[in-house]
């Protein structure tokens, strides 16, 4: 039975992870046709709710896109000078020819202007899959907007995915899948260059602003400007400082004062989700399994078998202390 209950928590976190991809896609689709562009009819690709391939084509172009929930590469396909920026930095004109990535992370606005026709790929996927990847290739995330970049080595990935992601059938869906992930798996493997740390008077600004307003919906662009930076430039930063993204801290924060609400005995897990800050108790659940490698009911059954002693959830994964009355 518990295994079933896992399952669904862990089914209901992925519902929650593909939603939020689809709603930035539609979003994206949405802001382009306002400026006469236009999603090509062909396969988008959605799996395990990790990621989503688009295809586009558009006239010349004055695009809005509004801060969404998951980090997208933009992919060039053809020659077409831009000017514009990310996180509301200010506007400078790229070169934009064919094979350019433009990263933009999460939850970060963006506006372009192009003189001429053009056709992109875009690749929205879940917050923290490139952690992912860094993670296990030892490499470092790109925390800030990726602008005009070319990278030599995935050229001939490109022209295959924009090959693929116009065929149809299984062969070609498991092909752009596996494509795009070597795609941003080779972002993952670019480290961040000239990384600059936040004063500790700022950082300690963030932190209190952080655990102050845990309850509520906390936005980098809050943190950004507490700081008095970009958020590109804020997020770079507060990486370089604490060896965690802005989204991840918050994460990390929430799931350590889920812990010490279940160690009073007082609350419903309901309540606790809400007081904390996430959607609701299975987002609660998938959160903190995948940061703490349990859920709030293992913790609460912890307490339970420990006779009144206090479980410590710690930010990472696997790693649950029970403490006695005489402690360790």
């Amino acid at each position: 039975m518990d295994q079933k209950k896992t399952m669904a928590r862990d089914e209901a976190g992925e519902c929650e992870g593909s939603h939020a991809i689809l709603r930035s896609a539609a979003l994206y689709d949405e802001s382009l046709q306002l400026s006469g562009g236009r999603r090509i009819d062909a396969n988008s690709f959605f799996r395990r709710n990790e990621l989503c391939v688009a295809l586009y084509e558009s006239a010349p172009f004055d695009l809005h896109v509004a801060a969404v929930d998951v980090p997208r590469l933009t992919i060039n396909l053809v020659d077409a000078p831009v000017a514009g920026a990310m996180a509301s930095d200010r506007s400078q004109e790229y070169a934009a020819r064919r094979y350019s990535l433009f990263f933009t992370p999460s939850r970060c606005d963006a506006h372009w202007v192009k003189s001429k026709s053009s056709r992109h790929m875009n690749i929205y996927f879940r917050d923290g899959l490139v952690d992912e990847f860094a993670r296990e290739q030892g490499a470092m995330r790109l925390d800030r907007p990726v602008l005009n970049m070319h990278m030599q080595r995935i050229k001939p990935w490109i022209d295959a995915l924009e090959l693929t992601v116009n065929q149809s059938g299984p062969h070609a869906y498991d092909a752009s899948v596996a494509l795009a992930h070597l795609i941003i798996a080779e972002l993952a493997r670019t480290p961040n260059r000239g990384e600059q740390r936040l004063r500790p008077r700022t950082l300690s600004k963030v932190r209190e602003y952080t655990s102050a307003h845990l309850s509520e919906g906390i936005h980098v662009s809050d943190l950004a400007a507490l700081a008095g930076m970009s958020i590109g430039r804020f997020a770079l930063s507060f990486r370089a400082s604490t060896g965690l993204t802005p989204h991840r801290y918050i994460l990390q924060k929430r799931v350590e004062a889920v812990g010490r609400l279940l160690s009073e005995h007082r609350y419903s897990l309901a309540d606790v989700a809400l007081r904390c800050g996430f959607s609701s108790q299975q987002h609660m659940a998938s959160v903190m399994k995948k940061i703490a490698g349990v859920t709030p009911s293992d913790v609460r059954r912890l307490n339970t078998a420990a006779n009144a002693a206090t479980v410590v959830v710690e930010s990472q994964p696997s790693r649950v202390l029970v403490l006695g009355p005489d402690g360790l």
